[in-house]
């Protein structure tokens, strides 16, 4: 196996109506968008999601050819950082909303390529265009590095409840609303239970509603507030680093945090605010139900790939996410339409640092090919590390590692290595392993 990337930083068509004349009849036709980024003779690159991962090709695009017009499209027209907002949910002294917000115009200036705030509306994968709320957009290659989408359909199927789910008991898995919420919430708690349910399936940072359940543990420690944080977890035990937490949960939360194993949501009663489970008896060998009384519920259903995959009418399997020529980030529908981040079928971590590892190497294979060369696909490989941090007074943490092996095919192998118990030195390193990709990416 050869891991470069620095080491992972050292740290580890509206339709609209038509009038023609013909006699008394009107006729409706459809509008034709309008063409923005007029073509240039360069080869041109259209990137869709300005997260992680897209951010990360625009500028290696840039980096390893010059010559290649990149153009980054985001429906925001401010990054905000999910990775790392459980820390300032905790209210760890020294760390700010602002934090987690980047401008979009100043990496896009640095870098040499353009980003326009937009709705994508459809995608023409035949004549190669995009289309926004904003304009048509023609391009040689496109990236897809859309991110994910709430799935409520196993706790409801009522559209109408799937919203005022997420309104009531926001999941905070996509910036920025939903966590401007949930920080009032955590201030304002007054006791009792505070759920956080967590997500069967894939989901975007399998490490997040651990670390979350520490970080409001520390929140109500410090401020002296009588409440308790129980965690629903569909597992065993924790689909991410389960020693570190498990320790952590037992040695510096005892009276804070219940930990609530094999119990699956059924449905959530939000006039009574109870969230009704269900689990296998194994001495009875029946499905039984319990009923969890809560003061807030911060419910983190399943995760989906954003319906961009759906859009642009690529492979995908359940769940929409994308099926890629292995080992490279190029979809097995068309070899012209790159896809990273969170939104891809390999067995990777949904992360920051992947989506960041896997963009810096679609950037380079994107980018060799456009100018005539080859990158060898198999001569780098991406990686992880994720940073939890379990305390803040002092600071400590827990850390994975995640490597990747290919197979002769080029088929990707993930392997995991975490710590078992929290220490000091992992804890200041959240902090410095945020500062250094945010650093990578806008800098």
């Amino acid at each position: 196996m050869h891991i470069t990337r620095r080491d992972l930083f050292k740290l580890s068509g509206v339709a609209v109506a038509g009038v023609a004349l013909g006699g008394n009849r009107l006729e409706a036709k459809e509008a034709q968008p309008k063409k923005i980024f007029t073509k240039q003779e360069n080869t041109r690159v259209v990137v869709c999601g300005g997260g992680f991962g897209g951010l990360t090709v625009a500028k290696y695009l840039r980096q390893f050819n010059p010559q290649l017009e990149v153009i980054v499209i985001d429906k925001k027209d401010l990054f905000v950082s999910c990775p790392y907002s459980n820390v300032w949910l905790g209210g760890v002294q020294g760390v700010s909303f602002e934090d987690l917000c980047r401008s979009y115009v100043r990496p896009a200036n640095k870098h040499g390529y353009s980003f326009l705030q937009g709705t994508i509306t459809a995608i023409y994968r035949q004549k190669k265009s995009v289309v926004t709320d904003q304009g048509e957009i023609g391009y040689d290659y496109l990236v897809l590095a859309p991110g994910i989408e709430y799935d409520y359909s196993k706790i409801t199927q009522d559209a109408q409840k799937q919203k005022a789910l997420q309104q009531a008991c926001p999941p905070a898995l996509m910036p920025a609303g939903d966590h401007l919420a949930l920080k009032k919430e955590i201030e304002n708690f007054q006791g009792g239970n505070f759920i956080i349910t967590v997500p069967s399936g894939k989901y975007r940072c399998p490490p997040a509603p651990y670390e979350r359940a520490c970080m409001v543990a520390y929140y109500f420690k410090k401020h002296k507030k009588d409440g308790k944080v129980v965690i629903l977890d569909p597992r065993e035990k924790p689909g991410a680093k389960p020693e570190g937490f498990l320790h952590s949960f037992k040695t510096l939360y005892p009276e804070i945090i219940e930990y609530v194993p094999n119990v699956s949501i059924k449905d959530v009663d939000l006039e009574k605010k109870e969230i009704i489970t269900e689990s296998f008896n194994k001495t009875t060998l029946a499905m039984e139900e319990q009923k969890f009384a809560y003061t807030f519920a911060n419910i983190i259903p399943e995760n989906r790939a954003n319906s961009l995959i759906d859009l642009a009418n690529i492979e995908q399997v359940r769940g929409g996410w994308a099926v890629l020529e292995e080992p490279s980030f190029r979809s097995v529908s068309d070899d012209t339409l790159y896809v990273v981040g969170d939104a891809i079928n390999y067995p990777y971590p949904k992360s920051g640092q992947m989506a960041n590892s896997c963009g810096y190497l679609a950037a380079k294979d994107l980018a060799y090919r456009a100018a005539g060369k080859v990158f060898d696909l198999l001569s780098e490989t991406p990686a992880n590390v994720c940073y939890s941090l379990v305390n803040a007074d002092p600071k400590e943490g827990i850390v994975v590692h995640h490597s990747v092996d290919y197979s002769k095919e080029g088929t990707p192998k993930v392997s995991a290595k975490s710590t078992s118990k929290r220490d000091s030195v992992t804890g200041e390193s959240v902090g410095e392993w945020y500062n250094g990709i945010i650093h990578d990416i806008f800098d």
